[in-house]
């Protein structure tokens, strides 16, 4: 079946059911994050518009990278009430499902709630209803669209219910979109390179294909000899090589054509590829004296670890890279209230990490998102959508500079 994130019913989502999963640092150093109440650790302080910078503070070990002019700086912060975003139009306009609650809960019925779609431009906060629309109900994802890493081609899924998919490789230079034959029950892929498209297709009974799709809307279908993989659910592809996790949670990694996978990390829960290929950001597992928790790790195509761990708590959640790849979001739960807390930023240049919280909720530093973080076309904005007293929900879209 289809590899989706659930969403609240309402509730969205509490912490404990976030799936644990991660993403990373690219910086060659090794980074010591300081937490809260050390000696190095200092308060944010307030910039000219009276809010709080949310850095956390990071320790450069093994030496600066020397590059500094991508550092994460809010210019400004605006609320979207009611609704979370389900795609970006363009750098100003998303396109939003809004919630309204039509009935309040009894104590024999559930609430009722009231779907709509909108557009709303982010800047002046304008919104207008889309009536040729149909409102996507919570957990529902029509469709997907992944651009190849030349940004030529994207591959795109519209699904028809939550099982069924139709495919489509777009000519994003022509606007052409071919038909990709065949069914598909889950929507978990990558480029394997400019030109290739690997889809773990997934089956109602067995792991189903893995197919490579050209640009030109045909493919071909390759195996992996693994007895160990039931189906796939954590499954990506980059710089010619595809990669997943099998039923023990080791990440292996495999090329088309190659009859075995080559082991290369144990205690993997979720993996997530960079853009342009180059990095794969992975969260593992810990338990130390009977307390679990994840760590934030990034490796290179190759499988090589590249610096140190960036990020650790007991769940890590909703990562998502920035188009471009020169950032990465992510959340951090923690029950130690001194550790990582909210939502993250780690930057690519700069090598530092910075604390989203300050900016999206002003009721609790720590809250944390119910929806995946989205970025805007230039990753120079960033959604964030948490619960609200007043509004059920509330997106919160950060403007760096």
């Amino acid at each position: 079946m289809r590899n989706r994130l659930g969403k609240h019913g309402f509730k969205l989502l509490s912490i404990v059911a976030v799936a644990a999963a991660l993403a990373a640092c690219q910086s060659q150093d090794r980074l010591t994050i300081v937490e809260p109440g050390s000696q190095t650790s200092q308060p944010p302080a307030s910039n000219a518009g009276g809010k709080t910078p949310g850095e956390r503070k990071l320790t450069v070990v093994d030496g600066a990278s020397g590059q500094t002019g991508r550092e994460v700086v809010v210019n400004q912060t605006h609320r979207i009430a009611s609704s979370n975003i389900e795609t970006w139009i363009s750098e100003d306009k998303v396109r939003v499902t809004t919630i309204k609650m039509v009935k309040e809960a009894t104590a024999t019925e559930e609430p009722k709630y009231a779907y709509a779609t909108e557009e709303v431009d982010v800047s002046t906060g304008e919104r207008r209803e889309l009536t040729n629309q149909k409102a996507s109900h919570p957990g529902q994802h029509l469709v997907k669209e992944e651009v190849s890493p030349d940004g030529k081609y994207s591959f795109v899924q519209k699904w028809r219910d939550k099982y069924t998919a139709d495919n489509f490789m777009k000519d994003l230079n022509t606007g052409k979109s071919i038909p990709v034959k065949g069914d598909n029950y889950m929507e978990i892929g990558g480029w394997l390179d400019a030109d290739t498209y690997v889809l773990a297709a997934g089956s109602m009974s067995g792991k189903g294909e893995i197919r490579l799709i050209s640009t030109d809307g045909t493919y071909t279908t390759t195996a992996i000899e693994d007895e160990d993989v039931e189906v796939y659910n954590q499954f990506g592809a980059s710089k010619g090589r595809i990669y997943y996790t099998d039923v023990n949670q080791v990440l292996k990694v495999v090329e088309p054509g190659q009859s075995k996978p080559v082991h290369l990390i144990e205690n993997v829960w979720s993996l997530t590829i960079s853009p342009d290929g180059e990095f794969i950001a992975v969260s593992t597992a810990t338990n130390t004296e009977g307390n679990s928790g994840s760590n934030l790790l990034i490796y290179d195509a190759a499988g090589s670890l590249q610096g140190s761990l960036i990020g650790k708590g007991n769940l890590i959640s909703y990562p998502s890279w920035s188009p471009d790849s020169a950032r990465l979001a992510f959340d951090v739960y923690s029950e130690n209230e001194s550790g990582m807390n909210g939502v993250y930023v780690f930057d690519t240049a700069s090598g530092k990490v910075s604390w989203m919280a300050p900016y999206y909720s002003a009721v609790h530093p720590a809250a944390h998102p119910v929806y995946p973080l989205t970025w805007s076309p230039s990753g120079k904005r960033l959604g964030i959508t948490i619960d609200d007293k007043e509004a059920l929900i509330a997106t919160h879209v950060i403007d760096f500079q």
